[in-house]
């Protein structure tokens, strides 16, 4: 085996969720084949440990038109492969819109490629009305490609079963398709959790001006706030994340009696390691939403929409982690959390099954599955 292209497009030193997912897909691959792997990353994120990543520099915007290419890394991997194809066998790709119109070029060298689909990725982007389908009203770009690559890598990888089965439905169905998910990036140990805190907080969290998050806020406020406060009159909410839009500050403000709003947060570990119930009330997006796993790596337990249940199917039908997607199903899960036994024995139990599935060991079994296909 010669060596290995690791191509991503996140800031791998910052905590969102492209950034951790790549950042431990890469950790595992530097575990299984180590001093193989040389990452490409746009120039302005290959700082500190990946100072010495490949490069890929900014276009202006003469270069963007001309191109007819919405992202940097095709041109550039053109003019690098051209000089360097040699010293690589496999190439690992992170999003299949990134992927799709370089599954030629790269193949045309002889060199294998897996790529790791993060989304269903029509939904994510017309769901978060971003410039790739243009505030979701158009979505060639992103099927063409995405389409593409998974029709054309020899490996497949997937966060979620349910990413998994639509590709299939929508796009056809191909082999070699793992469902490798979503895990810790390290094998460090995870915070010490005690007893629940004695105040009854529930915890919602996120980037407060998205989209996504911004509906799924004003859901929970039109359709189930109602239920929540009298099923739950002595608790109450902390809602805490990256600059709160306008609807989401009067929502806190007109009732501030009930809920606690905490704009960019230093530490949001600190946050919801104050609560006693994760909530995510994000309805809309595709992908795994990894604002869950924070609640669970805590030892929370987790009410969450089904939209932002995918990927968490080990953790169905268990006590501590309740989904909904109506009134009814939303009290039912409310009468739930009420019966959970709120002790250290529990916040441990949590912690413990969620590291099952999440841990960095866990997620790197499952990534060694895939990669021994792939080579």
């Amino acid at each position: 085996m010669k060596r290995i292209l690791y191509i991503c497009n996140s800031d791998l030193a910052v905590r969102h969720g492209g950034a951790l997912c790549q950042k431990a897909y890469l950790n595992a691959l530097n575990k299984i084949i180590p001093g193989k792997v040389d990452v490409v990353l746009p120039e302005e994120f290959c700082v500190k440990e990946y100072e010495e990543a490949i490069k890929v520099p900014k276009r202006s915007i003469l270069k963007v038109i001309t191109s007819l290419c919405i992202h940097r890394f095709k041109s550039f991997m053109k003019d690098f492969l051209k000089e360097n194809a040699d010293k690589y066998s496999h190439c690992i790709i992170n999003h299949g819109t990134y992927a799709g119109d370089m599954m030629d070029m790269i193949h045309k060298y002889g060199i294998k490629i897996m790529v790791i689909h993060h989304n269903y990725e029509k939904e994510y982007h017309m769901d978060n009305r971003d410039a790739l389908t243009l505030k979701g009203h158009y979505a060639g770009f992103v099927v063409r490609n995405e389409r593409n690559a998974y029709r054309k890598a020899d490996v497949n990888c997937f966060l979620t079963k349910s990413d998994l089965n639509t590709f299939r439905k929508v796009y056809g169905y191909q082999g070699n398709c793992h469902v490798t998910g979503v895990f810790e990036t390290d094998d460090k140990p995870l915070p010490e959790v005690g007893d629940f805190p004695k105040e009854n907080l529930l915890g919602i969290t996120g980037s407060m001006n998205t989209v996504q998050t911004i509906l799924g806020v004003m859901d929970l406020k039109d359709n189930y706030f109602d239920i929540l406060k009298n099923k739950m009159p002595d608790w109450k909410i902390i809602i805490a994340g990256r600059n709160p839009s306008d609807k989401i500050q009067q929502f806190a403000q007109m009732n501030n009696d009930v809920i606690q709003l905490i704009p960019n947060p230093e530490n949001m570990d600190d946050v919801v390691g104050r609560c006693k119930v994760f909530i995510c009330p994000t309805n809309v997006g595709g992908g795994l939403k990894l604002r869950v796993m924070d609640g669970l790596r805590l030892g929370l337990p987790v009410f969450t929409h089904e939209i932002s249940a995918r990927g968490y199917d080990d953790f169905f039908d268990l006590p501590f982690f309740n989904v909904y997607n109506d009134r009814k199903s939303f009290e039912k899960g409310i009468d739930n959390i009420m019966k959970i036994q709120f002790n250290a024995e529990m916040r441990k139990h949590i912690q413990n099954t969620y590291l099952d599935s999440f841990g960095f060991n866990a997620g790197m079994k499952r990534f060694k599955v895939a990669w021994d296909v792939f080579i």
